[in-house]
C-alpha cells in the first residue's frame, strides 16, 4: 500500500496566497464561425428525421428533373407550410408554365385570372433560360398573406444564395386551400447559372418559410396542433404514427394503445394494409404496408390503384427492366403534381410506373420494355425510358 501513490498528493505550495496565478481562470477565446454554426444545425436536423421519413415525404431528384415536397412537424408550435419545387429542362414548357399555367388562361371556370408579380415580365422574358424552378408555397394557416410572404421569401432566398434572381409569383385561389406560384429562372441577372443544393431544397427553403409565417401570424394555437394530429391517423402516407407501430411484431392489442394509433390502425385495416380480430390487430407482412404507404405519400395515384379489384398485386417499380403490357396510363395537371405514371401488367404482376411528365399518348394495350438504372423509391423516370415494343393494342376488363 505505500507504494500506491495518492491521488491527493500534489506538489505543496509555501505560500498558497501568494501564488496570484492559482485560482485564476481564463475564458477560452471565442471565434465566431456562423457558416459552421448554420452547417451543424442543418446537419442535426437531417440526423433527427429517420430515413424512412424522408423516402415518404423528400421526393425525388433525377437527370430529368427533380421533384421536392416537405412538410413542418404536426407537433411544433411553428406554422406548417408545404412547399413543392419542380425543375425543368424546356425554354417551351418554361414559357408555357409562365404565360398559361401561372396565369390560368385556359381556366374557362376561373373568372378573376392572376396577376404575376416580381421582375418585371418583359425583362423576365428577354432573359428566360431553358432551366427553371416551378414552387408551390402553401402555408396550412390561410391567414397568411401570400404576396407579403413569398416577396420577402425571395429576398432571404437572394441573402441566402448570393444569387439576383428573375422570378415570378402569382396567387392560385380556386382550389379550396390558397397557395402560390413561383417561378425561378435558371440564370441570374449576373449572368450565374441557379443551383439549389439538395438540402437547401428538402430543409432550409421549408424552414425559412416556417419561421417567416409564424413571425407574421405567430405560434400555431394548442387547437390547431391538436387538430393537426386528429387528422394524422387518416394520412395516406408514411407518418410519425407508423414509425411508432413499427415496434410491435404480431398481433397487436389495440387497447394497450393511445387513441391516435388505435384510429390509425382502424384506418389501415379500411385501406387493406392491417387485419382486425376483435380487440387485436394485425399488419400486412413486411414489407407491405410500409411500402405502399410510402408509395402513397409520394405517388398520389398509387392507393387508388392498389386498393381497386384485380387478381395481380401492385408494387412500385424502383428500378431494373419491365417487358409487358400498358394496362393504364396515369396523366395530371404536371404543374401541380408532377405524378404523371403507367401500369404494366406482366403474368404475375401490375408494376406502377411513376413517370415524370408523360406526354407520349396512345399507349394503352401497347407492349412496352422500360430499363432504368435501380434508384428506390426515390426514382422517377422519364418517358424516354419508355420503349414500344409491339404496337398491337390489348384490351383490359377493368
Amino acid at each position: 500500500m505505500a507504494n500506491i501513490k495518492s491521488i491527493f498528493n500534489h506538489p505543496k505550495k509555501e505560500n498558497p496566497e501568494k501564488d496570484t496565478g492559482l485560482y485564476d481562470w481564463r475564458r477560452p477565446a471565442y471565434k465566431k464561425d456562423d457558416v459552421g454554426n448554420l452547417n451543424r444545425i442543418l446537419k442535426n436536423l437531417i440526423k433527427t428525421k429517420s430515413a424512412r421519413w424522408h423516402k415518404s415525404q423528400n421526393g425525388s431528384f433525377g437527370s430529368s428533373g427533380f421533384h421536392v415536397k416537405s412538410e413542418g412537424s404536426e407537433n411544433s408550435r411553428k406554422q406548417r407550410v408545404t412547399f413543392k419545387m419542380s425543375i425543368g429542362h424546356s425554354k417551351e414548357a418554361h414559357l408555357k408554365y409562365l404565360k398559361t399555367y401561372m396565369p390560368q388562361t385556359e381556366k374557362s371556370e376561373v373568372e378573376e385570372k392572376p396577376e404575376l408579380f416580381g421582375t418585371d415580365l418583359a425583362e423576365y422574358e428577354a432573359n428566360m433560360a431553358k432551366d427553371h424552378f416551378k414552387c408551390i408555397i402553401s402555408p396550412e394557416s390561410q391567414n397568411v398573406d401570400l404576396k407579403l410572404l413569398t416577396g420577402k421569401f425571395i429576398e432571404r432566398l437572394e441573402n441566402l444564395t448570393g444569387y439576383k434572381l428573375y422570378w415570378e409569383i402569382c396567387i392560385h385561389n380556386n382550389t379550396a386551400h390558397r397557395h402560390a406560384h413561383l417561378a425561378i429562372n435558371g440564370t441570374d441577372k449576373n449572368g450565374r447559372k441557379v443551383f439549389f443544393a439538395k438540402e437547401m431544397v428538402k430543409t432550409t427553403m421549408r424552414e425559412v418559410l416556417s419561421e417567416m409565417i409564424t413571425v407574421m401570424i405567430g405560434e400555431r394555437s394548442y387547437e390547431e396542433i391538436q387538430a393537426t394530429k386528429e387528422r394524422l391517423p387518416l394520412a395516406a402516407r408514411w407518418t410519425s404514427l407508423d414509425d411508432r407501430l413499427l415496434q410491435y411484431d404480431g398481433k397487436i392489442f389495440a387497447k394497450n394503445l393511445n387513441q391516435s394509433l388505435q384510429n390509425r390502425l382502424a384506418y389501415l385495416t379500411t385501406i387493406k394494409l392491417a387485419q382486425n380480430e376483435g380487440a387485436f390487430f394485425t399488419l400486412n407482412p413486411e414489407p407491405e404496408w410500409q411500402e405502399v404507404l410510402q408509395a402513397s405519400g409520394r405517388y398520389n395515384s398509387f392507393l387508388d390503384e392498389y386498393l381497386k379489384p384485380s387478381p395481380l398485386p401492385l408494387r412500385l417499380f424502383e428500378g431494373g427492366s419491365v417487358y409487358g403490357v400498358v394496362e393504364k396510363t396515369i396523366n395530371f395537371d404536371k404543374d401541380e403534381s408532377w405524378n404523371d405514371a403507367v401500369i404494366i401488367r406482366t403474368d404475375k404482376e401490375r408494376i406502377y410506373v411513376p413517370v415524370y411528365q408523360l406526354h407520349k399518348e396512345n399507349l394503352e394495350g401497347k407492349t412496352v420494355s422500360i430499363s432504368a438504372p435501380a434508384g428506390g423509391l426515390k426514382k422517377q423516370i422519364s418517358e424516354r425510358n419508355i420503349h414500344v415494343v409491339n404496337d398491337k393494342s390489348y384490351g383490359f376488363e377493368r
